[in-house]
């Protein structure tokens, strides 16, 4: 298990896992959202061959509406 922050919060997940895996192990719901990786843009293209690693800060960004 790795410990990582997650918009602020301090959680563990298992170890190895890539930005696609992770979102799966937080169980995160939301869709159509953009995702930084200590304080960097990750393209949804590169989801699958971005690892997270112990102590990453990841950012779950959701598109917000209004005028």
């Amino acid at each position: 298990m790795i410990e990582i922050i997650v918009n602020g919060t301090r959680t563990t997940i298992p170890n190895g896992l890539n930005i696609i895996e992770a979102i799966k192990a937080l169980e995160y719901k939301g869709e159509g959202f953009a995702l930084a990786l200590n304080g960097t843009f990750v393209a949804l293209s590169t989801y699958e061959t971005t690892m997270v690693r112990d102590n990453d800060s990841i950012e779950i960004l959701a598109p917000v509406q209004g005028g």
